[in-house]
């Protein structure tokens, strides 16, 4: 079996170190030995050859090498046509999202300083390293802050950067860098990052633009410090993940990981905290000068509900009407009779915050919290989620204004049960 291309590669950039030491140790060529998918045997030579053929007048002349054309072949299961027609649609993406010059696009100031990621170096391939502290995400504050379009173009964006940065590995190395690593941290995580509709709306969203537009993208995804809560997150991407994408997946709880990491990367390329080395220079283990470690987005960020594109109910809905009396409170509940229903929720307040949470009555006096008691931004952003109801009983959600002593609050709302099997992925 040849494998894609490395021979051709190293011939090609023999001596063309661009600026490199020639006399470095250069990390040895990545070994795909044990990748079956990646393999050329005759078959899938001669499939490369028609997709090379078919594809000539679409893409550039420096996309056309065994190495890109494969990742299409592979994230189809060699079906030509399955292929060419995946590369055809993402060439027309591209056009649509900008993504040739995302690197130029104006980045809004709130996702430069709380959009959580920041290559942290390379493994021992040469493959870049980044480093994703996801649970210290605010997705609220930033789709709060920036049209959901924005917030994927600048995903985009970080992935143009990881391609940008390969390109250049490639120069350097002398064999086809094409892949990436990713640390996703998920310290911090909980059910807020899980329950919030309109954040995993975008999550799914940007699941599935990185499968149809950079397959084979991956080489292995990190998920480290993961909690028990991360199991309902992970249900629920899992779906829209290709076979071979799920394989490069390994999750770690909060021990193990570290090990794992310096297998592939080597300490100098990492942060202290993440088992690393590197330090910045005021001595902070985090290296926030290199990633961007997320953190609540400050008010003074937030778009007006009129400009944001997030979920909006609009005035036909058939909206329940609530007044909360200044100090007041409101608590609906609902029987579950199914486990495995869906309570689901949608609301908005006039002018100002309101409290919100959901309960179980366990027995007389006593109730298990589910989603716990928060102020959220209601009138800024239409509040829209869903909670998987293990057991029956009665639900009880409540909207909460104890903490307001000077102002009544009026909520538009809706809130129902939805029995198993009912609910469908969209």
């Amino acid at each position: 079996m040849r494998m894609f291309g490395w021979e051709s590669w190293r011939g090609s950039f023999q001596g063309h170190s661009s600026g490199s030491d020639p006399d470095a140790v250069l990390p040895p060529a990545p070994d795909d030995d044990h990748d079956d998918t990646m393999a050329l045997t005759p078959e899938r030579e001669h499939r490369l050859a028609q997709l090379r053929e078919r594809v000539a007048g679409v893409v550039a002349p420096d996309q056309q090498h065994d190495h890109n054309l494969l990742q299409w072949l592979v994230a189809r299961n060699y079906n030509i046509d399955k292929a060419e027609h995946m590369l055809r649609r993402s060439m027309q993406w591209r056009k649509e999202w900008g993504a040739d010059s995302v690197l130029d696009w104006d980045v809004p100031e709130v996702l430069h300083h709380y959009y959580p990621v920041g290559m942290a170096g390379h493994d021992k391939t040469g493959l870049p390293v980044w480093i994703i502290p996801y649970g210290g995400c605010d997705m609220r504050g930033l789709l709060s802050s920036v049209r959901k379009a924005d917030y994927i173009r600048y995903t985009i964006r970080v992935l143009e950067l990881s391609r940008q940065d390969m390109a250049k590995q490639t120069q350097i190395l002398g064999y086809p860098i094409t892949q990436q690593c990713c640390i996703f941290d998920l310290e911090n995580f909980s059910l807020k990052h899980v329950t919030w509709k309109p954040a995993m709306d975008v999550v799914l969203e940007l699941v599935q633009l990185y499968e149809a537009n950079y397959p084979e993208f991956l080489k292995c995804a990190y998920v480290i410090n993961a909690p028990k809560v991360f199991t309902l997150a992970y249900a629920v991407i899992k779906p829209f993940l290709h076979e071979v994408t799920l394989k490069k997946i390994r999750i770690f709880g909060h021990s193990g990981w570290k090990e794992a990491l310096l297998e592939d990367i080597d300490a100098d390329q990492l942060p202290q905290h993440w088992g690393g080395t590197r330090t910045d220079p005021d001595g902070n283990t985090k290296c926030p000068s290199q990633i961007c470690l997320g953190g609540e987005v400050p008010k003074k960020y937030y778009l007006s509900l009129s400009k944001s594109n997030l979920s909006k109910i609009t005035d036909d809905d058939n909206l329940s009407t609530i007044t909360l009396n200044k100090g007041g409170k409101k608590r609906l509940k609902y029987d579950v009779k199914q486990p495995g229903s869906h309570l689901k929720w949608e609301f908005r307040t006039e002018d100002f915050d309101v409290g919100f949470g959901v309960s179980r009555k366990v027995k007389k006096g006593e109730e298990e919290i589910l989603v716990p008691m928060q102020r959220v931004n209601s009138q800024l952003v239409t509040e829209e989620g869903y909670l998987v109801c293990t057991e029956p009983g009665t639900y009880v959600v409540t909207f909460d204004n104890e903490f307001s002593y000077v102002r009544s609050k009026k909520i538009l709302y809706t809130v129902h049960v939805e029995p198993p099997g009912s609910v469908k992925e969209e």
